[in-house]
């Protein structure tokens, strides 16, 4: 995945994205990441419906600390979801 640097999370800022191996066959993952500064942690939402976060429905979620090991540890598990896709 294609996340942005820690500092942009840490400056509060939402990241979304979607990757695909094949749409026409709905081999789609889209993701999005925000920061909970109040807790120090990163939210990751994934969802393979091709629609916004707010009308995809179920989505799979975790939570990350908010650190550079965090940030890569959120970036493994979309790959991971994607590489299963």
């Amino acid at each position: 995945m294609d996340l942005q640097k820690l500092t942009f999370f840490t400056e509060g800022n939402t990241f979304t994205g979607s990757a695909s191996k094949d749409l026409a066959a709905g081999l789609l993952l889209r993701y999005l990441v925000e920061p909970d500064k109040e807790n120090e942690q990163l939210k990751a939402y994934a969802w393979r419906k091709d629609l916004c976060f707010e009308r995809a429905g179920e989505k799979e979620e975790r939570e990350f600390p908010m650190t550079q090991q965090g940030l890569e540890e959120a970036d493994a598990w979309l790959q991971g979801l994607f590489d299963a896709l």
